[in-house]
């Protein structure tokens, strides 16, 4: 049974770089066009589903990690060493969240990316033996419940806070969720199983169902929201597997893929609280006045920039080797 699969690699490393490209543009520039803005309350964009994509990428990879930890329905490395694999794994993307809180939300010990995806790597992993079947259903039950929130008007709430808050976790879950079953699914049928086509309709169901309660709205944690996303990884991982199918590998986005964190981490060392630091003791705040054609550029150079950070950080660990 394969330990990783080049595809979702592939695909966590593009979202990944996204989220680097879209998170530096909205840093630098106040004037940036309509298809490359994202987190704008009551509008639709593409950067809008980066982080779902990283988040369904990270669902995918949990099936591989906890098939090879608990292969044939038994923790194969003991159940005390998977307790403290999956607590000591939790504890570094936490550890990782709080540290970086000040500078990637609206305050300390606020939710960022790094610590949702702790949240939801934890409760992934309590649910991971459960049948893709009940998993479907609890999906469908939070998203209704989004339904229940609404008619009392608490929804407004996640606006308060950077990506929702933790209140808004709960409603990311179907995301990771979604691709820890398909990850499941691949290790036991591959991706274009009857399982996933069936997982496809399901999720364009509940899009369409969700969508008549609520809008399509990142800011507010939509239930349509979240079922979309759901689909346009689907549709975008089915590419990817093609293409790394038909390549043998998925180059440079491979190798990201399996440094994320790392490579967030770099990013927010060597350019966000860089930047938020100066822009503490300067008379300017933040986004930059740049014009939206050097924001890109620079945008894009970054993220080769902080590629080339983590190859040279890898080879001087090697050399340590």
């Amino acid at each position: 049974m394969p330990t990783r699969n080049r595809s979702i690699d592939t695909f966590r490393g593009l979202s990944i770089v996204l989220m680097v490209f879209f998170t530096a543009t909205l840093k630098l520039s106040r004037e940036l066009p309509d298809p490359i803005r994202h987190n704008s309350s009551g509008a639709v964009h593409f950067g809008d589903f980066v982080l779902p994509m990283f988040l369904f990428a990270s669902g995918l990879s949990l099936a591989y990690y906890l098939n090879k930890r608990t292969r044939g329905g038994r923790e194969a490395t003991g159940i005390d060493v998977f307790h403290r694999d999956v607590l000591t794994r939790f504890g570094k993307l936490a550890a990782v969240g709080i540290i970086l809180s000040p500078w990637s939300t609206r305050g300390f010990l606020q939710m960022d990316e790094v610590m949702l995806s702790g949240l939801l790597f934890l409760a992934c992993v309590v649910l991971y033996r459960l049948d893709w079947k009940p998993l479907m259903g609890m999906i469908f039950f939070i998203n209704l419940s989004y339904l229940g929130l609404s008619e009392l008007d608490w929804t407004g709430v996640f606006k308060d806070y950077y990506l929702g808050g933790y209140y808004a976790a709960l409603y990311y879950l179907p995301v990771m969720l979604s691709g820890l079953i398909v990850g499941k699914n691949i290790i036991s049928h591959g991706y274009w199983s009857p399982e996933n086509g069936i997982i496809v309709i399901l999720t364009a169901i509940m899009f369409a169902v969700s969508w008549s309660y609520s809008s399509i709205d990142k800011l507010s944690a939509t239930p349509s929201f979240m079922m979309l996303s759901i689909l346009l990884c689907l549709v975008l991982f089915g590419i990817i597997e093609r293409v790394v199918g038909a390549l043998g590998e998925g180059g440079e986005l491979e190798y990201l893929g399996r440094r994320p964190i790392m490579y967030w981490i770099i990013m927010y060392a060597g350019f966000i609280i860089p930047l938020k630091i100066w822009d503490t003791y300067s008379d300017s705040r933040l986004p930059l006045d740049l014009s939206w054609h050097i924001a890109v550029l620079s945008s894009v150079c970054l993220a080769v920039g902080l590629w080339l950070i983590s190859k040279l950080y890898d080879q001087i660990g090697l050399k340590k080797t």
